[in-house]
């Protein structure tokens, strides 16, 4: 049987994070990485330099060539909506960076505009594909941590510091929640992933160290649908942290990246082997598929919309100062 033609994608945002994007673009056989557009031209020119993808003197230069099957945008959230609608009226695939977009109403704009235009929408929500992460989750699925009770997650560092005027993280407006919005949103993913629906939020967020507008220190509490609590917190001006425990009541699930996995029982503390893996690149590769094949992603509109909720629900508690439900954002 012969293979299917490779995808051809065309990256928007190649420098910062983007150039990840572009890494794995180039590296995948199943893709046929085309083009690429950043408004500071030396981004898109290096990225034609490392990784082949022509560098486009405009974004309608993309959407105005009928060969290109794709988007990545690795772009500023509060770019994504916009983006959105002229990828598809050009009748492009779409993949997106996290979060969605910085609010909720935006966000549902892009899943509708990809409805309407008929054109595959996936999120780049890479956390959860971690080795450890599926390592919970098989965990959760076999019961072996018994009724999963409570979860803590943080994400936390010190680039708070190093925002300055005219970047794009610099406002709320942009960056609702400051950190909750930039990093918090990969732990609400996965959290929503192995323990389900979050059904109600309380947080707290405070601008304490920092020059830009945004909060540097968010915390939330949450209540999940199946009645599991959890913490998450999310700071701009620590040193780095990163950790996500799941808390049963047979056994417990631990990851710190200073430890590793651990798993938890009441007769035992052992560790557990995790095979790194390429997140990045199993993301495009399961985009191309989709595209070729018409399956849905695992991370489609839905799902972003979902943690999108989170963060604006949290956002919410914090300046109405009382629990938030989803149920208020979604209805």
């Amino acid at each position: 049987m012969s293979q299917p033609k490779p995808v051809r994608l065309a990256l928007l945002g190649p420098g910062g994070f983007g150039e990840e994007r572009a890494r794995v673009m180039h590296a995948s056989p199943v893709v046929d990485f085309v083009a690429s557009y950043s408004p500071i031209a030396a981004e898109s020119l290096s990225c034609q330099q490392r990784y082949g993808a022509k560098a486009a003197p405009s974004a309608a230069d993309i959407w105005d060539d009928p060969t290109i099957d794709g988007v990545v945008l690795a772009t500023p959230n509060h770019l994504h909506l916009e983006q959105v609608q002229e990828a598809c009226a050009a009748g492009k695939h779409i993949f997106v960076e996290k979060p969605l977009a910085p609010n909720l109403a935006d966000s549902r704009r892009i899943v509708e505009a990809c409805r309407q235009a008929g054109v595959l929408l996936m999120v780049g929500h890479n956390a959860r594909r971690r080795g450890r992460i599926r390592t919970m989750k098989t965990l959760l699925d076999q019961g072996a941590l018994g009724q999963p009770l409570a979860a803590e997650a943080n994400n936390s560092h010190a680039g708070g510091h190093n925002i300055q005027p005219g970047n794009w993280r610099w406002s709320s407006k942009n960056c609702p929640g400051g950190p909750l919005s930039q990093l918090g949103i990969h732990h609400i993913d996965t959290l929503h992933y192995l323990l389900g629906p979050v059904a109600r939020v309380s947080a707290w967020q405070r601008r304490l160290a920092i020059q830009a507008e945004i909060d540097d220190t968010t915390v939330a509490l949450l209540e999940f649908q199946n009645g599991a609590l959890g913490y998450l917190g999310a700071h701009y001006a620590v040193p780095s942290v990163r950790f996500i425990h799941i808390l049963g009541t047979k056994a417990n699930v631990r990851w710190d990246r200073s430890t590793g996995l651990m798993l938890e029982t009441p007769d035992d503390r052992q560790q557990l082997a995790v095979e790194e893996n390429d997140t990045i690149l199993e993301e495009i590769d399961e985009f191309c598929r989709c595209i070729t094949t018409g399956s849905s992603p695992e991370v489609g509109g839905a799902e972003a919309v979902a943690a999108v909720a989170v963060i604006e629900a949290a956002v919410l508690s914090n300046q109405r100062r009382r629990p938030v439900d989803i149920s208020e954002l979604l209805d």
